[in-house]
């Protein structure tokens, strides 16, 4: 079972009223929207950068052009790290730096450490699951979101006849692909559709904090800084033993004078 982030910014509510009344669907929103835009550009940039790099290692001579490709998918890592800040805080990095001076050294700092893989797998490989992740998520949300606001905007609509006269109003379905619809062209249906969405979009808001948080999760588990496997060695020298609960001083029961008299 995935253990999906909070996000500080991304309360739940109990009341789904509250929930949809709230700043957390809206956040969710801009994030999942955000990666509709930024994340389409981050995977064709990074992609890119990883194929030269590919083709600059077979000569010599680009080497330098094989770490300027690492730097721009690290670039592009750091965006997607810096979205987070819209439903939390933003993604921490850690990079290596070179143990030495010179291009081989540059080389295997920039290309041949894990946090570069786990970034190229954050741009790249997850890309089409988060792309989709988020598109359905928008999807479902966004779709009853517009039926709420359907009495504002169906009378504005001409919608064809089967006879082929037009008339006013918003069709749920058909008529042109020829399965069953509704059609919405007077004020208490379009007020009906309004209420059905409106009840279904306040349990929607859950979905896409949801998605968010997933989307977080994901991101936040391949472009942290990867854990220490010597933290708790570390951790366990820096606290106090057990023997510095043996008090050093003389005993409660002598006097400084009686602990130095023979």
């Amino acid at each position: 079972m995935i253990n999906l982030l909070p996000g500080s910014r991304l309360p739940v509510h109990r009341n789904p009223l509250r929930m949809l009344l709230s700043a957390a669907p809206w956040r969710a929103t801009g994030y999942l929207a955000g990666y509709l835009l930024a994340g389409p550009l981050l995977f064709a940039v990074a992609t890119t950068a990883v194929v030269l790099a590919l083709v600059f290692t077979q000569f010599t001579i680009t080497v330098a052009l094989t770490i300027g490709s690492a730097w721009v998918v690290r670039c592009c890592a750091q965006v997607e790290r810096g979205r987070a800040l819209l439903v939390d805080k933003p993604i921490p990095h850690s990079y290596p730096e070179p143990a030495k001076p010179g291009l081989a050294e540059q080389l295997k700092a920039r290309c041949g450490d894990p946090v570069f893989f786990r970034d190229c797998v954050c741009l790249v490989v997850m890309f089409p699951f988060l792309l989709l992740l988020d598109l359905l998520a928008l999807l479902v949300w966004l779709v009853l979101l517009a039926g709420v606001s359907l009495p504002l905007w169906f009378w504005s609509i001409n919608s064809l006849q089967p006879d082929g006269s037009w008339t006013h109003g918003a069709w749920i379905g058909g008529p042109d692909d020829g399965d069953p619809g509704v059609r919405i062209d007077n004020w208490p249906a379009a007020l009906i559709l309004a209420a059905i969405c409106l009840a279904l979009a306040m349990y929607a808001g859950y979905l896409v904090v949801g998605a968010a948080r997933l989307h977080l999760t994901v991101t936040h588990n391949l472009l942290r800084p990867p854990p220490d496997p010597l933290a708790r060695a570390k951790r366990i020298l820096t606290e106090p033993g057990p023997l510095a609960l043996v008090s050093t001083g003389p005993r409660s029961g002598l006097t400084t004078s009686e602990g130095q008299s023979t």
